[in-house]
């Protein structure tokens, strides 16, 4: 075409995007790399909007005992680490606070894994646009912000066969997960939905005509021109200035880069080695007398070892009594949790005709983070519901469902309980 275009691409278990010049919007779906790259080839873009749906965003929740927003964001990285299936140097962390209290702290973390994200970035140094990056629960709470006065609210949103749960308190996302449905079990899964939150308003975005038997939501319908592909995209067409951005200001944790300059590299090579040749008499006189002091330091050490002030000896019974009590406070604060017993109980609970496989388990406390694959969505369902029953679990949450290469990989986060 050749025309300046804006671009927009949504996320999910497929690249949707609408790309706009003026009035003209378009859609489509970018089957592969070499789609997206014959696209920018044949059209120039000003600006590329990526924005990532629920299934790609790890989404935890982290207490500090601190309220310093400045110091949280130096040790977030390390002290969340235990909460992500993949190291946190594999992903894009952006976090803002939930609860502040003079003494505790409590953040949302939004996690993107940076494989997702470099495709683009190398297609943006090849044809010059920029880039923003944004999440898919943001850009519904901006819609739904004109429409509804609510700060506290359950947000469901549904595309095609796909659902989104998130959240809502003092108008900020805290909580959030998805899954994919099957042909007729809609109904079923809203009235879930509905009997689990009673105490929240339950807002509703999306196309629910095929469901004739759903009540208690208040149900938001984007206008959809006949070429619309997906509801989430229908957003757009209906408000051309949605941002993709919070009304809140939202972190980011960026790990140090550092930029040199060749001709400064070579006049401090220069300056130190001058340096080094003027100081060089003092240096020399400096490692001698640190050998002289080594010396007299040794000869200290064996005179000490030869004549011990008797005053000063540790009583050996009294020395061990002490380890032996500190080793029983140790094991008192230490919470008794058996990986063994996990994988056994797992094991067990799990039967044997149902296809199911943890790829990666994850122990922090009494938090237990596991990813697992099953073949069906329907699957996912009973493995859930037979965690929520064993005895040594609580709190079970299923989040991140997303269909891979004929199998379902999901996870799932539950306490360990402690006796």
């Amino acid at each position: 075409m050749g025309e300046k275009l804006n671009l927009i691409v949504y996320i999910r278990d497929k690249k949707f995007y609408l790309y706009s010049s003026g009035e003209t919007k378009i859609q489509g779906i970018f089957e592969n790399s070499e789609d997206t790259s014959d696209f920018f080839a044949k059209n120039k873009v000003n600006n590329l909007t990526l924005i990532f749906s629920r299934p790609l965003i790890f989404i935890r929740t982290l207490d500090f005992p601190f309220s310093n927003l400045s110091k949280i964001s130096q040790v977030l990285p390390e002290e969340s680490s235990a909460l992500f299936p993949v190291p946190t140097e594999e992903l894009e962390l952006f976090w803002y606070p939930i609860s502040r209290e003079k003494t505790k702290t409590t953040v949302l973390i939004l996690g993107i894994e940076k494989k997702r994200i470099e495709e683009w970035q190398k297609m943006k140094s090849s044809f010059k646009f920029s880039m923003k990056i944004g999440f898919e629960p943001f850009v519904l709470m901006n819609y739904l912000s004109k429409t509804i006065s609510d700060r506290r609210y359950l947000l469901v949103f549904i595309d095609g066969n796909y659902i989104a749960r998130y959240r809502v308190e003092n108008n900020a996302i805290v909580e959030g997960s998805s899954s994919f449905f099957e042909p007729g079990s809609l109904e079923d899964t809203l009235n879930e939905i509905k009997s689990e939150e009673t105490n929240l308003p339950l807002v509703l975005v999306g196309d629910i005509t095929t469901s004739k038997n759903i009540s208690g939501f208040r149900v938001i319908l984007p206008k959809k021109s006949e070429s619309c592909i997906s509801i989430f995209l229908a957003l757009f067409e209906n408000s051309q200035n949605l941002s993709v951005s919070p009304n809140f200001k939202i972190f980011t944790v960026r790990y140090s880069e550092i930029t040199v300059n060749p001709l400064l590299i070579l006049v401090v090579c220069v300056y130190l080695c001058l340096a080094g040749i003027m100081f060089r008499p003092v240096l020399i006189s400096k490692q001698y007398q640190e050998k002289v002091n080594s010396v007299n330091k040794k000869m200290e050490e064996v005179f000490k070892s030869a004549f011990p002030n008797v005053s000063r000896i540790v009583n050996p019974i009294i020395q061990a009594k002490e380890h032996l009590k500190n080793f029983q406070d140790v094991q008192q604060i230490m919470p008794k949790i058996s990986v063994i017993s996990i994988m056994s109980t797992i094991s067990r609970v799990v039967p044997e005709n149902v296809p199911f496989k943890v790829s990666q388990m994850s122990l922090r406390g009494n938090d237990l983070f596991l990813t697992c694959l099953t073949d069906t969505l329907e699957n996912v369902e009973i493995i859930s519901q037979i965690f929520k029953k064993a005895d040594l679990f609580s709190s079970v949450k299923v989040g991140g469902i997303a269909p891979e290469s004929g199998q379902i990989t999901f996870n799932l986060l539950m306490k360990v309980k402690i006796d």
